[in-house]
């Protein structure tokens, strides 16, 4: 039937307009295939930026290989005396130390200390030993400045045991908590995530209404202010305080219920007293000061004592004093009698905060903490680097924008100017910048706003958007050509058979 109907056509139809006919089908197929199908597979493809996979398992599996940390402590002898080859002794014996505990335990890190002669052009903050001629050998580490003096007798010279015991003083004493530090540990549980900007909530709560007044910007500017004005270089503290009315404790009626640190998570409800939000897009951290009211007092602990702050430290949230008796009404709390309070607090601050208690030279703590938290900061970069090439391998439909890329060559720029200003210039406070800027890029990159909202668009339903565009066209495409080609084959076994 087909073939009689190509038959009647060939027979009606001129030469010219046969020809014609096929050339216009033949176009259209044409222009479908070469064209329209490239263009379709073009603006449906995924874009999925080249990642540096390679480079960032590579940072991943070696670890901290490439980050030098060397320490610089000028020696400083007392009393007149003259020791010129003191300085290369201590050297060879702290080299020959650390070799030995690389193998036995392994920093994070390659770690040194170099030993410079004073000269006049110490820098103020730098690292000094002194030498001072005593009757007993002993160290004492100075309160204000990074400074040990180190005290030793002629017979520890006759002896030549200078340069062991000064070896001890640097590796045990002035840098015995950095060394810690940066030895392999797991993040303690109470501790925050280093963070640039810290929050800190101080609070009054009462379980009745009665109007009540603390005075404590006083306290704080002074207990409380001196001691982190040692840290500022090392984090911003932010900090307000209020007053809160009605926070009942959820203890049980009739019968009492001593207080224990288990019991704690049960009797205070922290979302009914509004007191667990967070407003800040970085970390917050309360301190609670709370008097029961008078129906709920006298509280009873578990410790048994009177008068005592009862306090407890919640971890990465922040830290509560519990007082065994309500409060007179129209009671004003004197700067005073806060002042145990925050030396309470400041002591849970450290804790929550990683802060290490000793030595009690604030500067050779925060300088600790400094380069702890430079290859913390550079570890959670690679680890959120790593997450999102495994979240792209894992979904090989998922978009992956070009603003990802970007943000994860200026996390590994980053690192690299981190590392640069470690092993080159002993730049700590440029390489902290740094390597800040690197977990946020990272993280940038990973909470990709426009890959997280488009995840992945599966080829299946690719197909099934297009497929009722897609079909008609291609059957009559299909078709068209193969009643060509048909005709053409009956025109050429008429004509030329």
């Amino acid at each position: 039937m087909a073939s009689e109907q190509v038959t009647r056509i060939l027979e009606s139809e001129s030469l010219k307009s046969l020809t014609l006919r096929r050339w216009v089908i033949c176009s259209i197929v044409a222009l479908y295939v070469f064209v329209g199908v490239p263009l379709w597979f073009k603006l449906t493809e995924i874009y999925r930026a080249p990642l540096p996979s390679n480079f960032i398992n590579l940072l991943h599996s070696q670890g901290n290989i490439d980050i030098r940390i060397t320490n610089e402590v000028y020696l400083d002898v007392l009393d007149g005396l003259k020791f010129p080859d003191l300085a290369e002794a201590i050297q060879v014996q702290i080299n020959h130390r650390l070799e030995q505990e690389r193998v036995q335990s392994p920093m994070s890190v390659l770690w040194n200390a170099s030993v410079l002669q004073t000269s006049e052009e110490v820098p103020s903050d730098a690292y000094v030993l002194h030498l001072e001629l005593a009757d007993n050998e002993g160290i004492s580490l100075d309160e204000t400045q990074k400074h040990a003096t180190l005290f030793y007798t002629m017979e520890s010279v006759k002896n030549n045991d200078l340069p062991f015991f000064a070896t001890q003083a640097i590796l045990d004493h002035i840098f015995a908590t950095e060394r810690r530090l940066l030895t392999p540990h797991k993040h303690g549980i109470n501790s925050l995530r280093y963070s640039p900007k810290v929050h800190l909530s101080f609070k009054l709560l009462t379980g009745d209404g009665y109007p009540l007044d603390w005075e404590i910007a006083q306290a704080i500017d002074e207990y409380f202010t001196p001691l982190i004005q040692e840290f500022k270089t090392f984090i911003n503290f932010t900090i307000d305080s209020e007053i809160k009315y009605f926070a009942q404790l959820n203890l049980p009626e009739g019968d009492e219920l001593t207080l224990t640190d288990a019991s704690l998570s049960t009797v205070m409800d922290f979302a009914e007293w509004d007191i667990s939000s967070n407003q800040f897009s970085y970390p917050t951290l309360n301190f609670v000061l709370y008097y029961p009211s008078v129906e709920q007092s006298p509280l009873a602990f578990h410790d048994n004592t009177i008068g005592s702050l009862h306090s407890y430290l919640i971890p990465q949230w922040g830290s509560v004093v519990l007082m065994e008796n309500s409060i007179d009404a129209n009671t004003v709390i004197s700067k005073q009698s806060l002042g145990p309070l925050l030396e309470v607090f400041t002591s849970e601050l450290f804790k929550l905060l990683g802060i290490p208690t000793d030595p009690k030279t604030p500067q050779i703590r925060v300088d600790a903490m400094k380069k702890y938290s430079i290859l913390e900061n550079i570890d959670r970069g690679v680890d959120s680097l790593v997450s999102l090439l495994k979240l792209s391998e894992s979904l090989p439909d998922m978009s992956i924008p070009k603003t990802v890329l970007d943000n994860v060559k200026m996390a590994l720029s980053s690192r690299q100017s981190a590392v640069d200003k470690l092993n080159l210039q002993n730049d700590f406070n440029g390489a902290l910048v740094d390597s800040i800027s690197m977990v946020e890029h990272s993280e940038r990159a990973f909470f990709d706003r426009e890959m997280v909202q488009q995840t992945f668009f599966p080829q299946e339903h690719k197909i099934a958007v297009y497929m009722p565009l897609i079909g008609p066209m291609t059957l009559i495409c299909v078709l068209a050509l193969l009643r060509t080609l048909k005709e053409v084959r009956l025109y050429n076994k008429k004509y030329y058979e």
